[in-house]
């Protein structure tokens, strides 16, 4: 039994509704005009949350002092603050988004400086770029909605664009966190990964909520554990790796709208120790990777 009932907003909320039971948004695997520029909005008005400042507090413990004093490719740059950031370190910075009106703000924020240029762009703009042009690429926030074999193409990319001994930055939805909600996630992750012995490893009668949340997540989610392993195939060696938005309990357990960024409480988990660490990769929504480009990418 749950130790307290979800709260009808709650619920709501993890069901796609409103607690009127209005349809509150489009669904992540839906990439339309009207989703990016809700979206967008809804990005703007949630930068200086404790959702965000984890979010990007852990992408400070990924970059090195050097990497945005460089040539930076800042791949999905929202409204620009990391593209900034590399202006004021003396690093010469393209950035791009795929939602127009994020581009405005960036290109407002960057237009002082002759060593940036912001421009709207997806996967398939990365291809206009010669090969070997960028000492440092980023991609925050960005790779869970690229979907449709998008995230396999963006990598090839990111390995012909980089200098050899480059840098990619990246933040991923992190799969193994669905081990810890015990919801329709962790049902699906079962589903997934351990139907390997000739039988489908169905759990449902093991949770108590197997149907909740009602909500279509990211389609592209990474396990931290097999990341590496996996960019190996595209010429990146992963050599650091990190993680944010810690959750004390296991969602359905907080009586909190998952969509409310700006007000959602995030514990802090720098207390533990080493030998603890271990526990970040469950406890986790989202994870960070620092990767090397070893050798030109694999054909196909």
């Amino acid at each position: 039994m749950l130790s307290k009932p979800l709260n009808l907003k709650a619920r709501a909320r993890l069901r796609g509704q409103s607690a009127s039971g209005a349809p509150t948004g489009t669904p992540s695997t839906i990439r339309d005009t009207a989703y990016w520029a809700q979206a967008a909005e809804s990005y703007r008005s949630e930068l200086n949350s404790p959702y965000h400042r984890n979010r990007l507090a852990m992408v400070e413990r990924l970059l090195d002092p050097c990497d945005l004093s460089r040539r930076v490719l800042d791949f999905g740059c929202g409204d620009g603050p990391l593209s900034e950031r590399v202006v004021e370190a003396g690093g010469e910075v393209v950035a791009i988004d795929s939602d127009a009106s994020m581009i405005s703000v960036a290109a407002a924020r960057l237009s002082a400086s002759p060593a940036a240029s912001a421009r709207v762009g997806s996967v398939e703009s990365l291809s206009r770029f010669p090969d070997a042009s960028f000492d440092c690429l980023l991609a925050l926030n960005v790779l869970a909605y690229l979907h449709g074999g998008l995230d396999a193409v963006f990598y090839r990319e990111a390995a012909r664009l980089l200098k050899p001994g480059g840098i990619l930055v990246a933040t991923h939805s992190n799969s193994l966190f669905d081990l810890f909600t015990l919801n329709a996630f962790t049902l699906r992750f079962f589903r997934e990964n351990f139907s390997v012995l000739g039988r489908d490893c169905e759990i449902e009668a093991l949770l108590t909520h197997p149907d909740e949340p009602d909500r279509v997540p990211h389609s592209v989610r990474e396990n931290p554990l097999a990341y590496g392993t996996k960019m190996k195939a595209y010429g990146l060696q992963e050599v650091r790796q990190d993680f944010a938005i810690p959750h004390a309990l296991p969602p359905l357990l907080l009586n909190e709208d998952p969509d409310d960024l700006a007000n959602r409480e995030v514990p802090d988990i720098a207390f533990l120790p080493e030998t603890e660490a271990w526990k970040k990769m469950f406890l986790c929504s989202i994870f960070g990777s620092r990767l090397i480009r070893i050798r030109p990418p694999q054909d196909g």
